[in-house]
């Protein structure tokens, strides 16, 4: 594999599996030139990641962040890339997201408490030892003690939107995670955009002042491929793509990389500094 980047790849920081120390482990064994630290609301796992990143000749971690933001009620995701993760005003929304996920997490516990489930929130931590606590952990306590089969299966009868134990999470809308991602100094990408609901436009979040659209992801089709690189010409965006990593595993390693794009892609975005001066790739 030649020069190869991962754009999109989630921690235990977040609701992926792995440390941060482990993804960059994995991802230098899989030959990649480097990843991007893309958690869920939070910039906790980057630190560690570049720290590790230095321990190997030539490996690159981009600091970045997935916002799961609000629009017209729907959600929609905005990734960042290149964040000045020492932001003070990034890191202050980013604890109020972190401190709010928990209280999350608790009211769904009460809510499953109510409709019988004998479950408990210490439970649940005990459970998280590292990293942020999630949906996916409160899903693992339910098929520990029986009460569903697979994680899967609490998500589809509990746990996922419009469901009994279902809380709202706390979102900015798509705005506000673009001044956020601005403010660091970095680069806002709109994120798989066949994933976004139908009935939204994506165009018009485009004109908010996207700089960047994912257009290669795991979940993409080779149609989805063509009408975003063509989506992002009209629009003179930057392309990026990636796995968006969080669980996957193949006989035991993790399947960081399933989608990628050349290191070269990604060169004109890492020179970027200044929004005023446009870089095409």
């Amino acid at each position: 594999m030649n020069a190869m980047i991962d754009m999109h790849v989630h921690t235990n920081a977040s609701d992926g599996i792995l440390s941060p120390r482990d993804v960059v482990y994995w991802a230098k064994e899989r030959g990649f030139k480097g990843i991007a630290i893309t958690d869920h609301d939070t910039i906790d796992g980057i630190k560690e990641a570049i720290k590790v990143s230095q321990e190997y000749d030539d490996f690159l971690v981009i600091p970045g962040i997935e916002f799961s933001t609000l629009y017209y009620d729907r959600e929609v995701h905005i990734l960042g890339y290149f964040i000045d993760y020492k932001n003070q005003q990034l890191i202050h929304m980013t604890k109020r997201i972190k401190n709010y996920r928990a209280k999350r997490i608790e009211l769904m516990v009460d809510k499953l408490r109510e409709l019988g489930y004998d479950i408990h929130f210490s439970e649940v931590k005990d459970d998280q030892k590292e990293g942020a606590i999630g949906r996916p952990h409160v899903a693992r306590i339910l098929v520990q003690k029986g009460y569903v089969s697979s994680v899967s299966e609490a998500f589809e009868k509990l746990l996922s939107k419009g469901r009994p134990a279902y809380v709202e999470r706390f979102k900015l809308t798509v705005d506000e995670a673009i001044e956020f991602i601005e403010n660091a100094k970095g680069i806002p990408v709109l994120a798989h955009p066949a994933l976004i609901d139908k009935g939204i436009d994506i165009e018009e979040i485009i004109k908010k002042g996207i700089k960047g659209i994912e257009v290669y992801h795991s979940e993409h089709s080779a149609f989805h491929n063509k009408m975003y690189l063509e989506l992002s010409k009209k629009y003179d965006l930057f392309i990026t793509g990636g796995s968006d990593y969080h669980d996957e595993m193949i006989e035991g390693i993790p399947n960081i990389g399933k989608i990628f794009i050349p290191y070269d892609t990604i060169k004109e975005m890492k020179k970027m500094k200044d929004f005023g001066e446009k870089c095409r790739i």
